[in-house]
């Protein structure tokens, strides 16, 4: 009897049995999650929380994203207006091409002597002169006789023919401002060095000087002619060929009167310093050119100023040239100069010959 008591005393039944381990369990489950949670760092968040920080913080990142591209587009269309803004200032601005001579430039071009015009004489180069016969000389508006220039900074011929025409108009005067520039660097002959003579002033007691460039070196419009201007070119230049140059009504060049390739790759600094050796063929082709433009001018003034008209060399020149009954009397004394070519090929060289040469006729006064 207590043996058998004793046994079930020890041996409770399993109902109760589960009971206790399902206690045992939750208490175990309990002290499991209490663990964890104080062994969590404090201030950490739960994994659930956790998670949604991350996409906020994602989704926060999305946004500033798209704010920096956006905030980059708007700097890069910035500088493109800048630029754009820029450039069109600077299609607006015809001086933006253009600079100051450089002094020594121009010191080179007052070096050059009456000697070495002299060894140089024609340069063996045909004369680009020919005669208005029919045309009162043309004055300017201070009643002396008028140089007259038609061309276009864009242009490589007129550009070439500048040299000579300050050379030879700087023996009868002075230019105070004489810009510099170089022809276009997308024509033939590009971004040849030489003046323009917009914005260019000019003085002397004996001729006035009217020059007109018509674009700048970009083709922009810059200068027009007056009504008298128009009129001349319309009769002696109905093409509007450039460059174009009337000396009084006496004479005119119509289009380049040497090569234009001679200057290729040269500086302004460059062509003023060869022109000061008269061996050079820069210095031929342009104090040759020159010379001829002065035995044009020596005519409209009545040789005038002696000291360059009276030479020898430009009053053998002046002899050769054809005379418009409209030009002035003058009785000059020519001798021939021993410095001037005698031969019968340099005499050909000397007649005043009617020449068209190649020219720039891109550009014709109907555009204007």
């Amino acid at each position: 009897m207590s043996s058998s008591t004793s046994r079930k005393q020890a041996n409770p039944p399993a109902s109760e049995a589960r009971s206790q381990r399902h206690a045992s369990q939750s208490s175990t489950n309990s002290l499991s999650k209490r663990l964890q949670t104080e062994s969590r760092p404090r201030g950490a968040a739960p994994r659930q929380t956790q998670r949604a920080g991350r996409r906020r913080g994602v989704s926060a990142w999305r946004a500033y994203r798209w704010w920096l591209v956006g905030l980059t587009l708007v700097v890069i269309g910035a500088i493109v207006g800048l630029f754009l803004l820029l450039g069109h200032q600077s299609a607006a601005n015809p001086t933006s091409s253009r600079s100051v001579t450089d002094p020594q430039v121009l010191s080179n071009l007052a070096l050059i002597s009456d000697s070495q015009f002299s060894k140089v004489g024609t340069g063996n180069l045909s004369s680009p002169l020919r005669v208005i016969a029919d045309r009162p000389m043309l004055r300017g508006p201070t009643g002396k006789p008028e140089f007259f220039y038609w061309g276009a900074e864009f242009c490589p011929y007129c550009a070439a023919e500048r040299w000579p025409v300050v050379v030879a108009l700087s023996r009868f005067g002075t230019f105070s401002k004489l810009p510099e520039t170089t022809s276009s660097d997308t024509d033939a002959y590009p971004n040849t060095a030489t003046f323009t003579f917009h914005g260019s002033v000019y003085q002397s007691n004996y001729l006035d000087f009217a020059p007109v460039e018509l674009e700048d070196r970009e083709g922009h419009p810059l200068e027009g002619p007056t009504v008298e201007e128009q009129q001349i070119i319309g009769s002696l230049n109905p093409d509007g060929s450039i460059p174009f140059l009337d000396i009084a009504n006496l004479y005119l060049v119509r289009g380049q009167s040497f090569d234009p390739g001679i200057l290729s790759g040269l500086s302004q600094r460059d062509i003023a310093l060869q022109l000061t050796d008269p061996g050079t063929p820069v210095a031929k082709n342009i104090l040759g050119v020159a010379n001829y433009l002065t035995a044009a001018i020596c005519v409209a003034t009545a040789d005038q100023p002696a000291s360059v008209c009276k030479t020898s060399y430009i009053q053998f020149i002046e002899k050769q040239l054809p005379r418009s009954p409209y030009a002035p009397t003058s009785t000059p004394s020519a001798s021939l100069p021993s410095a001037l070519p005698t031969t019968a090929l340099g005499l050909i060289a000397l007649l005043p010959t009617v020449r068209w040469p190649q020219r720039d006729v891109r550009r014709r006064t109907s555009q204007y």
